[in-house]
């Protein structure tokens, strides 16, 4: 009878934590993870990293990104920070900063693109036809 008493205060207190925390707390939106995809303009390799903001509600996003071999705006290797916010169920607009690397020697900054999610290929696309995929 004990264990019968534990079990039952065991589950209560399980069903009221799962009540008292909110749906959107569990989300899990498809755009978040690691991605890799090859550029289309000089086929470099290109990495990004999107991650839910906590209390956004699958709203907003950070995104960090690199590109191993840029063409002729940076000549070599940059990286990239930016947010994201959720425009539509498939569609996050960005505001991008990338820099060059070492030393930051070139920055562009304020860059506006657009990530687009196929469900049916669980692939990422931006405004420049880049496909991405999920990093295993």
């Amino acid at each position: 009878m004990k264990h019968f008493r534990l079990f039952a205060v065991a589950l209560s207190i399980a069903l009221l934590l799962a009540a008292a925390i909110p749906a959107t707390a569990s989300s899990r939106h498809p755009f978040r993870g690691n991605w890799k995809g090859t550029d289309t303009f000089d086929q470099s390799n290109m990495t990004l990293s999107i991650v839910e903001e906590s209390r956004s509600g699958g709203q907003v996003f950070t995104i960090r990104g690199t590109d191993d071999r840029t063409g002729q705006w940076c000549g070599g290797p940059a990286k990239m920070q930016g947010l994201g916010v959720l425009d539509g169920d498939n569609s996050v607009a960005l505001s991008l900063v990338w820099w060059c690397l070492p030393a930051g020697s070139t920055i562009l900054y304020f860059l506006d693109d657009t990530l687009t999610y196929d469900p049916s290929t669980d692939t990422i696309s931006d405004n420049s036809l880049t496909t991405f995929h999920r990093a295993r």
